[in-house]
């Protein structure tokens, strides 16, 4: 049985904005990559116009849920693979033509559930579709960052891990082993809560009715090397992600 996922996560509006550094987005189109159900529209802080609004996401149920909700904003079904979120869909298959460029293209806690590979090969499609001056801003976790303080004893990862063991997916004694393994990684990736790959794409093949979860975590110095133009942003809003951002000026390519 295949579970649909709809998020009920908001603040993805003021996030961007504070990482962008721009609050007023109106006049200006946007692309919503792995947008869901258009939780961005819901913070009520966004200054989105609806009609410059399009989502892209691979669960179909979302975006027949985000378009009833928001009827005059774009709603498209991307319908590639994605381990747990669609496991039935097209390997590598190309993002859509949408016929427009975008000022303003964010991607929030999308790269943190796919391979590197699948990263670079989406990033590198996402920046063509941006307009003269567009910006185009994505998260990621750095496992060995302590984001937030108040509510977990450790880093990123730690945090996964207490998280996964309250869930029953992983012992004390399996956690300490993982994170002894994890440890100076400049990325890897936990599948199903305790399955973990280092610096591998190798995931072994999981029946779709099998796929739950897939975490990727990457160091922010690793970032900072597979994407030399970005600007890489520490947390803000209360997030534990990090803020990858790339500007396209005028005649860059």
């Amino acid at each position: 049985m295949i579970v649909t996922f709809f998020s009920e996560r908001l603040g993805q509006f003021t996030y961007f904005s504070l990482q962008i550094g721009e609050p007023l987005w109106r006049g200006k189109n946007v692309l919503d990559f792995g947008g869901n159900v258009g939780n961005i529209l819901r913070d009520p802080n966004s200054t989105i116009d609806q009609e410059r609004y399009w989502c892209l996401d691979v669960v179909k149920e979302s975006i027949e849920r985000g378009k009833a909700s928001y009827p005059k904003a774009h709603w498209l079904f991307y319908n590639r693979y994605c381990f747990f979120f669609n496991p039935y869909g097209v390997p590598n298959l190309p993002i859509p033509d949408m016929d427009t460029t975008f000022d303003h293209i964010v991607a929030f806690s999308v790269f943190t559930n796919t391979t590197e590979t699948d990263m670079l090969e989406l990033v590198h499609q996402l920046e063509g579709l941006l307009a003269n001056n567009g910006v185009l801003a994505f998260t990621f976790i750095d496992p060995y960052y302590f984001s937030r303080r108040d509510l977990y004893e450790g880093n990123n990862f730690q945090a996964r891990l207490d998280l996964e063991r309250e869930r029953g997916n992983v012992s004390a004694i399996e956690t300490q082993n993982l994170i002894k393994r994890a440890q100076d990684a400049k990325w890897f990736m936990l599948v199903n809560g305790n399955d973990l790959y280092i610096e591998s794409e190798d995931i072994r093949p999981y029946e779709p009715e099998r796929q739950r979860t897939c975490h990727a975590f990457h160091t922010e110095k690793h970032m900072k090397m597979l994407f030399p133009r970005a600007t890489i942003l520490p947390p803000v809003n209360n997030e534990a992600h990090h803020c990858c951002v790339i500007r396209r000026t005028a005649g860059s390519s």
